[in-house]
């Protein structure tokens, strides 16, 4: 190719962008239309114009532009509307994918023994983006504070079709309309938030949208649809209305209006695009809408079959199928667990109540406990091991939606994530809280005294720190450093040892006993570390001349009707009494069989429902879910006073006081 020929080529190549380029330009500055699920361009004729040359100016088909607009005679009357499809559908959740625009920012309110790791493990996001949202909170975080969890820079405002987000429900949104909006169904966002129902979806709360299309089937169906076949130009008589002009040419007075957008009313003279519709059977593909979805009774079947709730009434609506996930067979714990939980199974013998119990040896491969719990179905599993909740037990749980009990593992985190977990032992953190708000409401007109080598491993005597008046707190490294003329004669103290070994813990409860002798009218009471109730056999007579006071998860009062049935069913089943131990293990099982039987019958499986325990025996249980979308906490602990009168009171403490 010569020079002359190739500059040609470029020429031509130029010349055709710049067209094109400048044809897009002019559609820019077009109105867009939508009419019966189409968007369209509208052009405002000038004096002269043609529509051969109005589709050379915007790139348009001219025969599709002269089909589309057949009253559109030239020369063209200034004034008259040309109607040309833009190609693009009008998306039916398309407001989803603008949600963040009102919904930018998330906070979390913080909880009493909650963490940054479960904060972070609840939003399933990374520690060091909780940190950096929240710089003060590597200091540590305090209940009743604001985390922000989600900022307004930093949102995908596309849609949310790769990961579930986490929404903020505001006054007005339903269930349904929040489906809708996102592009789901109002059975996923239940699957996904077992925590909600229609009546306690309220503003405020937050729930957990999972990833766009969840639970949305699609089905074929043969459907009558509505499309624009042209647009005529109408000009307006002296009594044309919008009504007059809808009955005339059969088309709704909505699809007028939107097609004339400039116009509040038809005027003399003017000209007015009338849309002729035309109707046609397709088959088309399209979601498979839930009639429940609409109304509050299809709603709560719909939560009623998330929840596997046995609907009908009866004896013989609903059987306790309870499967124990026993992690040793040959254990104390494990032994005298199963005999505490068939000794409750016998007391409820004559209760009406339908139980099926299966024991299931962890000591067999995964896949045949989970075979036995497959073939079982049970509505309720407990697990024994002291470890850690097993993957495998939490996966069976979520995926069947069955309640797992982790009966002794104190440590586990897996409810954070997982609802249908229940934590049986109140984690550390919310022990420990729990207990120094109890200490700070009853004793918090004390002063607060710290005996011994700080332990900083002792996260009660850290909890008593953040919730005291700094003003009334002495530490002192021995207390023998405390002698009756430091202390005021009418005043009010609470010792806190860091004492944990026998001997140690002898010799401080001594030495304050001494001291209320020395100081009759002065108010001095002593709060132990949790463990010291292991020496309550040997010690309590010590216990109650210091007036102690020890926090624990368990405690029984022996002399208690409940104490005195349990151990007299005990007996005449096993020919033994309960092996002790502490906890005692058989009272563990009794209590979790007396309790969840009857209240898993009577809610009909729902486990939203269960009301909080009475008459138990070691354990008292108030479960409530930490969000919508993680599982239970049990939080009741107990503050067991020694009296110097010879009394011993056992005081519930739960995350309310």
């Amino acid at each position: 190719m010569n020079n002359y020929h190739r500059y040609i080529a470029v020429s031509c190549i130029v010349l055709g962008a710049s067209a094109a380029i400048s044809s897009f330009a002019q559609k820019n500055s077009l109105s867009v239309v939508e009419l019966l699920g189409e968007k369209y361009y509208v052009y405002k004729a000038k004096k002269g114009d043609s529509l051969f040359g109005i589709a050379r100016t915007f790139g348009w088909d001219d025969n599709k532009l002269a089909e589309l607009n057949p009253s559109a005679v030239s020369p063209l009357k200034k004034g008259m509307l040309i109607y040309y499809p833009t190609g693009e559908k009008v998306e039916v959740n398309e407001a989803a994918r603008e949600i963040f625009s009102e919904q930018s920012e998330l906070h979390h309110d913080v909880k009493r023994g909650e963490t940054v790791y479960s904060i972070a493990k609840m939003y399933n996001m990374p520690v060091e983006r909780l940190y950096t949202l929240n710089p003060s909170s590597r200091n540590g975080i305090k209940a009743g504070e604001s985390l922000l969890i989600r900022k307004a820079d930093a949102v995908n405002t596309a849609d949310n079709s790769k990961k579930p987000v986490f929404y903020s429900v505001k006054s007005g949104d339903t269930l349904y309309a929040l489906a809708q909006r996102f592009g789901v169904t109002v059975e996923s966002i239940m699957q996904n938030n077992p925590g909600v129902d229609e009546s306690n979806f309220r503003a405020g709360s937050t729930v957990k949208i999972p990833v766009r299309g969840t639970g949305v089937q699609m089905v074929t169906k043969t459907l009558e649809k509505s499309n624009i076949d042209s647009v005529v130009i109408h000009k307006a008589g002296k009594n044309d209305t919008w009504q007059s002009l809808a009955n005339e040419n059969g088309v709704s007075e909505k699809v007028l209006k939107e097609a004339n957008p400039e116009l509040k009313k038809p005027k003399k003279n003017e000209y007015i695009a009338v849309p002729k519709v035309e109707t046609v059977t397709v088959e088309e593909t399209v979601v498979a809408e839930d009639p429940r979805e609409t109304s509050d009774d299809g709603i709560s079947e719909i939560y009623d079959e998330v929840h596997k709730v046995a609907t009908s009434s009866g004896p013989d609506a609903f059987t306790a199928k309870i499967a124990v996930i026993v992690d040793d067979e040959s254990s104390k714990k494990d032994r005298e667990f199963i005999r505490g939980f068939i000794t409750g199974i016998d007391r409820q013998k004559n209760s009406g109540y339908k139980i099926d119990f299966k024991a299931i040896p962890a000591s067999q491969s995964e896949a045949d406990v989970i075979a036995q719990l497959k073939d079982f179905a049970p509505t309720m599993v407990f697990t024994t091991s002291e470890h850690r909740l097993a993957d495998y037990v939490a996966n069976y749980a979520e995926e069947s939606r069955t309640p797992v009990v982790n009966t002794f593992d104190v440590k586990s985190n897996t409810y954070v994530s997982n609802p249908y977990v229940i934590q049986l032992l109140t984690p550390p953190a919310l022990f420990n809280d729990n207990v120094a708000h109890y200490a700070n409401k009853r004793f918090g007109d004390r002063t607060l005294i710290f005996v011994g080598d700080e332990d900083k491993n002792d996260q009660l005597a850290e909890s008593l720190y953040a919730v005291w008046d700094s003003s009334k707190i002495k530490s002192l490294a021995s207390l023998d450093n405390l002698i009756p003329e430091m202390l005021n004669e009418n005043g009010k103290y609470l010792i806190y040892s860091f004492e944990t070994k026998k001997a140690e813990v002898i010799q401080v409860l001594e030495k304050v006993a001494a001291l209320k002798e020395q100081m009759p009218l002065a108010d001095i009471s002593m709060l132990g570390r949790p463990n010291l109730i292991v020496y309550e056999g040997s010690m309590e007579p010590m216990f109650k001349k210091a007036s102690l006071s020890i926090p624990s998860r368990f405690y029984i009062e022996k002399e208690s009707h409940a104490s005195r049935e349990f151990n007299q069913r005990y007996k005449s089943l096993f020919n033994s009494v309960p092996v002790k131990s502490l906890p005692l293990y058989a009272a563990v099982g009794y209590d979790a069989s007396c309790y969840f039987i009857p209240a898993l019958a009577d809610s009909q499986g729902d486990i939203n429902k269960l009301k909080p325990s009475s008459h138990t025996v070691q354990s008292d249980f108030d479960l409530y879910r930490t969000s919508n979308w993680s599982g239970f906490l049990n939080p009741p602990v107990y503050v067991i006073d020694y009296t110097p009168v010879g009394v011993v009171q056992k005081n519930v403490v739960s995350h309310d006081d």
